[in-house]
Parts: structure tokens; sequence; C-alpha cells
């Protein structure tokens, strides 16, 4: 009987130990980088009340074991390096450099939101599982400031400490002005910048304008307005569009041309301008451009207005017509321009046989364009380049 009892509780106790260890191994939490995160960063805050650097880089590695280079471990070896006086910049990956800079960026926007904590939850992963307005990010700019009392700090080393204590104006500034020339960072936005701007940008406009006529050109035809429009891009510096512009009004006196054979007066005109327009940047700092322009195309000019029905009624006049000015040009803020385009016009209307038309002009256009490419402006205001 003894026997029986000692096995019915043996077989009961091993039943339950096994049903403990499967709900233990059940309820058992793995290691994952949200926790990592949060940990290390709690050990960070304490080691720096302390100055244990060295524990800090310890940490940081191991943080960077288990959850790569994110972009606060990023910052904080940055800090840790320069603090260090071991600063160096082989271990930066150009492919992410920039990235990890704007990833900083924003979150430095997001955290003004009103919404932070929702952006967070959303993007925890870009964010590396570090709350916005979190006690690590005021460290890190804490630690930054007072980095930049240091006098002898390297060019590069000054660049990220105002960009870690939101100087973010001072550290664009920094790389426009070509302050950090041996280190990656300026590598990397020279590299950036340069292949934003050879993003292609697109041009739709209307103008209007002056015709401004010389010799007989103007004492028949006269002063006239000018409408149309022009569609093309820029690439790199120079633009192409095609332009169509059109010349109405009654000519300045009546003139000759020859129709169906017979010479007669004729006190009509209505012309045109159709070619390929170019525009070479001289000079361009993102809010006022100064463009040399050239161009060619057909002069068009109808002496006579006839019926649309009836075959051969009407005369129109031809000349080839090349063109050279300049342009200036103002942007806005939102994919615009308003621009002034002054052209001499070398043309020769050619009225054989009919009253003389020579001369050239001068157009005087003022132009109202949608202009750019939404990826090229955005990666430029993020550069602070607009």
């Amino acid at each position: 009987m003894k026997r029986v009892v000692f096995f019915l509780v043996f077989f009961v106790s091993a039943a339950t130990f096994a049903q403990n260890n499967i709900d233990k191994e059940l309820l058992t939490q793995i290691p994952n980088c949200e926790n990592v995160a949060f940990n290390s960063s709690r050990m960070i805050e304490r080691f720096f009340g302390l100055k244990n650097y060295d524990s800090i880089a310890v940490v940081s590695n191991r943080w960077e074991d288990f959850c790569g280079t994110t972009e606060p471990l990023f910052r904080l070896k940055v800090l840790n390096q320069i603090q260090g006086r071991t600063f160096s910049d082989i271990w930066m990956d150009k492919e992410f450099l920039m990235n990890f800079i704007f990833l900083y960026l924003d979150r430095l926007d997001y955290a003004k939101e009103s919404n932070a904590k929702q952006v967070y939850e959303r993007y925890k992963i870009p964010f590396g599982y570090i709350s916005l307005n979190s006690p690590f990010d005021d460290l890190t700019v804490v630690w930054a400031n007072s980095l930049l009392e240091k006098a002898d700090l390297l060019p590069v080393e000054r660049a990220f400490c105002l960009l870690y204590s939101n100087q973010t104006d001072a550290f664009w500034q920094m790389l426009k002005d070509q302050k950090v020339s041996d280190a990656k960072l300026q590598e990397v936005y020279n590299e950036q910048l340069r292949k934003t701007k050879k993003m292609v940008e697109g041009n739709l406009g209307i103008l209007s304008g002056i015709f401004l006529p010389q010799s007989n050109l103007n004492e028949f035809i006269g002063i006239k307005p000018i409408f149309g429009f022009q569609v093309g891009a820029k690439i790199n510096k120079v633009q192409y569009d095609l332009t169509l512009a059109f010349r109405p009004g009654k000519p300045a006196n009546p003139y000759n041309v020859v129709f169906k054979d017979e010479i007669v007066e004729t006190n009509y005109q209505f012309g045109g301008y159709v070619g390929l327009d170019g525009a070479y940047e001289l000079t361009n700092n993102y809010k006022k451009e100064l463009d040399l322009l050239g161009g060619i195309g057909a002069e068009i000019m109808d002496a006579i207005e006839g019926d649309p029905e009836i075959e051969n009624d009407s005369k129109t006049l031809a000349s080839l017509n090349l063109n050279l000015g300049l342009g200036y040009r103002i942007y806005s803020k939102r994919m615009s321009f308003v621009g002034l385009q002054t052209k001499y016009n070398f043309v020769n209307l050619n009225n054989e046989k009919g009253t003389s038309l020579k001369g050239n002009y001068i157009s005087l256009v003022l132009t109202y364009n949608y202009f750019g490419n939404i990826q090229k402006n955005s990666i430029l205001k993020r550069l602070k380049i607009k």
C-alpha cells in the first residue's frame, strides 16, 4: 500500500513540475531591441552623471552588438569619441551617414508636435527605440553643448556638436562653407548635393510681354503685345523650352503683299513665334537666378485673314528667328518663379514684291512658371540650400 501511495505522489509531483516548466518557458521574455535600448539608455544616463565614459563605451558596444547601429547609438558613439579625444570617421558608413543626420533632424521636428507619443509608437524602429523628448535626448544635447566649450575641437567635431546641441543652422552653414573638408561628413554632403543638383526639373509657364520692332517692321507693324506659353525641362544648368507665342493687333500702317498673283493692300497682321529656347544658368542662389538666353525658331505672320473653309484664302509671311538675350527669375517657396526675359530677335520676313518688312525686334517678356522637381526640392530644403 505504501508503494502505491509513493508512486502516486511521485507521478503527481513529476506532472506538476513538468507543467511548471512549460509555463515558465511560455512566459519567458526574449530580449529585444526595445528592452535593450531602454535599459542601455538608463545605464548611460547613470554613467554620464558619474562621468564614467569608459562604461558608456562598453554599454554602447554591447547595445550595438545586439541591435546594430541606430541613430541614437550613432549619436552616442560620436559624442563619446569626441569626449575621449579618439574621434575617427573610419567606422562611419558613407551610405548611411546622411540618413542618421536626417533621422536626428526628424526627431527634433516630430518632438515639437502635440502627437509626439503617437508618432513614436508608429515609428519606433527608425527612432532606435528611444522615445521622443526622452532623458537620453536631453542628455546628448547637454553633452554636445559642454563639448562645444573646448577650444581645440576639430572642424568635424565642432560640426557634430553643433548638430547634437540643436544648433542646426550653424551645422549646415559649416557644410555649405566647406569647413569640414577633410571629413567623410563633408564628402557625403557634397556628393548628395551634386546628385541632387543633377535631377531634372520640369517647367510649364505662361508669358506676356511686348514686341518692340525696328526699321520697316516698326513702321508698318508697330509695337504689339505678346502672349504665349512654354513647356520644357532643366538639366543641370541648361533649360530647354518649347515656346509658342502670339502677337495680335492691327498693324501700325497698311502695307502691300502679293496675294493670288496680285499686289494688294492689307491692314491685318497676326504674328507668332514657335521655337526651341534655351537658358544657361549664370548665377543661382536658389532664390534668384540670372540666365543667358538663346533660341531658334520660326517667325510667322498672317498678312491676310482668310476663310479657313476656302483653300489658299490667306497670306502668311515667315522667317527664321534667331534670338539672344538675358533672363532673370525670382523663385518662390512653392515650386514656381516669376521671370523677366529680354531678347534681341534676328528676323527677315520675306515679303517678295510687297512692302519691305525688314527689321529685327526686341522682345520684353514677363513669365510665370510652375517649375521644379518635388523630390529635388525636398532634398534641397533638408540640406538647407533653399
